[in-house]
């Protein structure tokens, strides 16, 4: 018969305050347990299931986000981008109704085929464990695509898996996560650190004995323990400045423990609320309690007393006031003068002061018209003045391309850029499809793209762009995009690159390579009148003297 668990008390005590919601508490009640002893298997658990809550908190407000945020970029036109957002939410939700039914109306638009419901999954259905975050099946699939994972993308989602699970005490599970992700990507910047932190924090707590020995340490670990168990319970008994002092003697022996922080801010806090001033309150009357002793009558003087003089009246009442001041009377005033009597009545006075104030105000009235009539003429004469400079520079260009302009475009970049030939063909074919000349302009192109050699992979991309670094960025995404010409989310990474591009280059006095970037984008992108704007005014800015570029030149981005 195996000996009962020391801790199942408090086992039992987590596992009640979990289901009745406090999931903070039971958390700290599972790690304080596997702080002790870390072989116990029903405190591991319990944080497991804590991780699971907060995970799928944090999912569904991060969800929220981006369904608010799909709305607004599909508002504002951008239906593609607005579709990443929520097929983003989908793949960590694929039940996520309003995500589903905003998806297949955005996938409608674009021309592609809806998203199926997870109920008319076909007959080899992916499990519920491949769709929930955190857990990857027997084949991960990219969040954004669908498509399957590559080793750098499953490395970084083991290494972010092993860095949550190691914060809530389960140190093994979390180098068994980091040890895979060094397996997929040895280079891996972040894996190793913290391998070499969890290997600290084992030989840490090893030192420490288990409670179940006699030495020392064993025994200040667990009265360290008790101390902070104690704090944190008078805490939740409302017994706040008790808390406040035990959390005060303990960050004088650890000032930077967690734990023992967050209790005493807290304990603060609520002694802070309690020490408010208060309302004012009317004092009572202090009784005389029934127990006080009689005064003490004085000694008898030798003489009687004479009695006190009777009180009279008050003066106000026996003596008469002066009589009341009396107001002002006009037409007393006015009799006095000489006026005559018919300027004297009320009516007619009344009439007088009328005529006065509609005067005024007709006077004021014809100001304020002259005064706005003035401003209006001032505001015109400004504004002819703000755009007279402007209209000697800005005209409106024609935006529509004519097909034999793209043809002749196609024609030359066979040989300079095949890429640029291949976009320009697929809009001819959008425009002419019963050329007979399109399929062979588009093999040239084709043959001329996979003869160049691959310029790099996506994480070199993804390391030049964070690096700063956007002709490498272009050179790697542009290498991906010969060997693969359709696919959308690499044409939309190109597109970011090319609009940062473009302002940069310009600046810099580059506008040949600036006018490259807007013509591949314009080919990527035939139907987004957009580029050819930005090709119309960096024709303009050539014209412009180098002092007034610096206004225009963020608009080709």
């Amino acid at each position: 018969m195996s000996p009962p668990d020391p801790f199942q008390s408090h086992l039992d005590r987590a596992a009640a305050l979990f289901d009745g919601g406090d999931v903070v508490q039971a958390g700290q009640i599972w790690q304080a347990i596997l702080k002790r002893d870390p072989g116990n298997a029903a405190a591991r658990a319990g944080l497991f299931k804590v991780k699971q809550f907060f995970e799928q908190k944090d999912f569904t407000a991060a969800n929220d986000v981006l369904l608010q945020e799909g709305c607004t970029l599909f508002d504002m036109g951008q239906v593609r981008e607005a579709l990443l957002k929520w097929e983003r939410i989908l793949t960590t939700d694929p039940g996520h109704k309003l995500a589903l039914a905003y998806a297949n109306d955005a996938r409608r638009e674009l021309g592609l085929e809806p998203i199926r419901p997870p109920a008319q999954a076909g007959p080899s259905g992916a499990s519920e464990s491949a769709a929930r975050p955190g857990t990857a099946g027997p084949e991960a699939r990219d969040g954004r695509t669908g498509r399957p994972e590559s080793p750098a993308e499953e490395a970084d989602r083991l290494v972010l898996e092993g860095v949550q699970i190691f914060d809530l005490g389960m140190a093994e599970e979390a180098m068994d996560k980091w040890e895979r992700a060094l397996q997929l990507n040895p280079d891996h910047p972040d894996a190793p650190g913290y391998m070499a932190m969890a290997r600290r924090e084992q030989e840490r707590t090893a030192a420490v004995p288990s409670p179940t020995g006699s030495t020392a340490a064993g025994s200040a670990a667990a009265q360290w323990e008790t101390q902070i168990w104690r704090a944190e319970q008078s805490l939740r008994e409302g017994r706040v400045e008790e808390a406040a002092q035990g959390f005060q003697r303990l960050l004088g022996q650890a000032p930077q423990d967690r734990r023992i922080l967050q209790g005493y801010h807290q304990a603060r806090a609520l002694l802070a609320a309690r020490e408010e001033p208060r309302a004012i309150q009317i004092a009572a009357p202090i009784p005389v309690p029934a127990h006080a002793p009689a005064p003490v009558p004085s000694a008898p003087s030798a003489a009687p007393r004479s009695l006190p003089a009777p009180v009279g009246p008050p003066r106000a009442l026996t003596v008469r006031s002066a009589s009341q001041r009396d107001g002002f009377s006009l037409p007393a005033a006015i009799k006095g003068k000489g006026l005559p009597r018919w300027l004297t009545t009320p009516r007619n006075l009344a009439l007088i002061l009328g005529a006065v104030v509609l005067v005024f105000l007709a006077l004021l009235g014809y100001g304020l018209r002259r005064r706005e009539a003035a401003l209006k003429e001032a505001v015109a004469a400004a504004k002819l003045a703000a755009l007279r400079p402007v209209s000697r520079v800005v005209q409106v260009p024609g935006l529509a391309e004519a097909t034999e302009d793209i043809r002749r475009e196609a024609e030359q970049a066979l040989t300079e850029d095949p890429l640029l030939a291949y976009f320009r063909a697929e809009e001819l074919q959008h425009r002419v499809p019963d050329d007979p000349g399109l399929p062979h302009l588009l093999q040239r192109a084709k043959d001329g793209m996979d003869a160049l050699p691959p310029a790099g992979d996506l994480a070199q991309f993804e390391q030049a762009l964070q690096g700063g670094d956007l002709d490498r960025a272009k050179a790697c995404i542009l290498g991906l995009l010969r060997h693969d010409p359709d696919d959308l989310e690499l044409r939309g990474r190109a597109r970011r690159v090319l609009l940062a591009l473009a302002p940069l280059l310009t600046a810099e006095g580059h506008l040949g390579r600036a006018r490259e970037a807007l013509l591949l984008g314009r080919a990527m992108y035939p139907q987004d009148p957009g580029w050819q704007a930005r090709l119309k005014l960096l024709d303009a800015l050539q014209a412009m003297p180098a002092s007034e570029r610096a206004a225009w030149i963020q608009l080709l981005g």
